[in-house]
């Protein structure tokens, strides 16, 4: 069982838990039993449903850090991009002043002494005048290029220092980023292992107490009309956060490669290439929003008609994903529609 489950196990457990403690010490359903045996149920219940919150909190605060840290390195990617460019366009702009300077001194070598010739051999002063006025812008705007490409020079050097530095920077980001890695790897399977238990719990819990509630409440609620897309993902409100030439358009859900993608609502599902987005699936809701899932392993079926909670997908990390993790979005109005912040949702129904 995974975390998406978390608020379900814990709801069947407080309702289903009189019931059971009833049956297992053959107290009729709200008698009061032995304290001792009902303090011992309710202090192994909270230990183990504690657990599972601190760890499902532990993992979601890991994947905060962990898409902080990619940001970081993308927004480095861009900032190191930008100069790049800033460096290519000097280098172009440096190699046309260097020629012009050059080519200025050889001239300047070959005919020293001619601007006086231009007034000495002028047909009248007048037109001496004017010669050597055009001489003068000639010699200003080949200084101007000269100093132009000393001060470019020194901007190119400063531009490649700065290369450098920031090369160095984003090399420290993404050592950063795979430490987060592992950390948020820990965390899940963490977070999986408690709510493995507690699953096992709430499972012994109706077991004792037939037909409190049905299985499947357990494996995935419907909370304010919708089902967790990935139930078990550690996630943040990483939504606008930089990333290579973009801003994040959704929120990064991480769990295992394989994990379930469910269906948030009904509606219809197509499947194709998202680009950097790798596999991708497009639940057209019947409330009228679209739902992205992206970086998917596997399709679960064909382009269909689904109902809530169906399985549509599988949890991958296909295209540009640096850990497994479904990206997910909302889209109301349709696939082409701007995007908004998927955390609200998500943060109430997973």
């Amino acid at each position: 069982m995974r975390l998406g489950a978390v608020r379900a196990v814990c709801r069947v457990l407080l309702c289903v838990g009189a019931a059971a403690t009833a049956v297992a010490t053959g107290v009729a359903p709200g008698a009061f039993g032995d304290p001792a045996d009902r303090d011992a149920r309710a202090d192994t219940v909270e230990e183990v449903t504690q657990r599972v919150l601190d760890a499902q909190n532990a993992a979601n605060a890991a994947a905060e850090r962990f898409t902080d840290a990619e940001s970081r390195f993308e927004q480095l990617g861009d900032q190191i991009a930008q100069v790049e460019h800033e460096i290519e366009i000097g280098e172009y702009r440096a190699a046309n002043l260097r020629e012009i300077t050059q080519r200025r001194a050889l001239l300047a070598y070959k005919t020293t002494g001619a601007d006086m010739s231009v007034l000495l051999h002028a047909d009248s002063p007048r037109q001496g005048a004017r010669s050597s006025v055009l001489l003068e812008a000639a010699n200003a705007a080949d200084n101007s290029s000269a100093k132009e490409y000393a001060e470019l020079a020194d901007d190119l050097a400063a531009k490649r220092a700065q290369l450098t530095h920031e090369r160095g920077v984003q090399e420290e980001a993404l050592n950063l980023m795979t430490e987060q890695r592992g950390l948020l790897d820990l965390a899940l399977a963490d977070a999986e292992q408690a709510a493995r238990d507690l699953g096992a719990k709430a499972m012994a819990a109706i077991s004792a107490a037939p037909g409190a509630f049905p299985v499947s409440s357990v494996n995935a609620p419907v909370i304010d009309g919708k089902v967790c897309p990935v139930p078990g993902a550690a996630f943040s409100d990483d939504f606008g956060d930089p990333r290579a030439g973009h801003s994040h358009q959704g929120n990064d859900m991480f769990a295992a490669t394989g994990t379930s993608n469910l269906a948030v609502v009904n509606g219809n599902v197509t499947y194709g290439s998202g680009g950097s987005g790798g596999n991708g699936a497009y639940l057209e809701g019947d409330d009228g929003v679209t739902y992205v899932y992206y970086h998917l392993s596997e399709y679960v079926g064909g382009p269909r008609r689904v109902t809530q909670g169906e399985v549509i997908a599988k949890l991958g990390s296909t295209g540009n994903a640096s850990a497994p993790h479904t990206h997910f979005e909302m889209r109301p109005g349709g696939r082409t529609a701007n995007a908004i912040n998927p955390f609200p949702t998500i943060d109430r129904i997973c």
